[in-house]
Order: C-alpha cells, then sequence, then structure tokens
C-alpha cells in the first residue's frame, strides 16, 4: 500500500451516501469511473461485490486495491456462522494434531476458547431459556 500513500487514492462507490463522499473529497481523493479498473478503494454493497466476483469474471483485487465487501463476507460477520467456521478449523486442527487444539484438566480448549453460547432464534429459544434459567447473570 505504499504506492497509495505517496499518491491520491482513486476510489468508486456504487451509491451516492453523502458521508462517504464527503469523506472522500475531504480526504483529497479523486473519484474514479465505474469503467476504470486503476482504483484503490470501492465502496460496494454486497450485490455489486457479488457480481465484481463472480465465478465467470475471474476478477482479483491487486495489491493496491481494497474493499469495503468480499464475497460471503457473512460466513465472518454473522455470530452463528463464525462459531460454525471456528468450530470446523478446530476439526481441521484436531486431525493435524495441532498444538493449538491443546486442552486443559477441565476438558476446555487452552486456545481458540473464546467461542461464545450462540442461538439462532426463534429456533433456538426454548435452549436459550433454559441456558438463561440455569446462568441468569
Amino acid at each position: 500500500f505504499e504506492a497509495i500513500m505517496t499518491s491520491k487514492v482513486k476510489w468508486l462507490a456504487d451509491n451516492e451516501k453523502s458521508v462517504l463522499v464527503n469523506n472522500f473529497e475531504k480526504r483529497g481523493w479523486i473519484r474514479g469511473t465505474s469503467e476504470e479498473e486503476d482504483w484503490n478503494f470501492f465502496w460496494t454493497s454486497v450485490q455489486t461485490t457479488r457480481c465484481i466476483f463472480n465465478l465467470d469474471s475471474g476478477y482479483r483485487l491487486s495489491d493496491d486495491q481494497l474493499i469495503n465487501h468480499f464475497p460471503n463476507h457473512y460466513e465472518l460477520t454473522r455470530k452463528d456462522l463464525l462459531v460454525k467456521n471456528i468450530k470446523r478449523y478446530r476439526k481441521e486442527l484436531e486431525k493435524e494434531n495441532s498444538p493449538l487444539t491443546e486442552k486443559d484438566e477441565n476438558c476446555r480448549y487452552m486456545h481458540l476458547d473464546f467461542i461464545p453460547v450462540t442461538y439462532i432464534l426463534p429456533a433456538d429459544y426454548n435452549i436459550f431459556v433454559e441456558e438463561f434459567r440455569k446462568n441468569p447473570t
């Protein structure tokens, strides 16, 4: 990103939100056109991101490009899916006998032990109420 810091940032946006445009202009960034591919920052909707990175386009970001979304970002931004992916990662690490899967005397993971109890409501409502009654604090 050194090239970005030594020159003006060229930005694109697929919407006209004044808060974005005002902040980009205040920084002295240069607005690009949607036909150009030499942009540095692109503020997109999820739909635009899907179009840019669909399998048919084969588009890949260059080293000096940033985008505010990425394909399947919800796999990390939704807590229930984040938990699912961390659990999947743990299983892969266990298959590899990684030291990251080490457990303490209470059988709790010593590493990667930051996953909160997660519920998807309304489907998990009864489990949620039961857990809340056991641990109201």
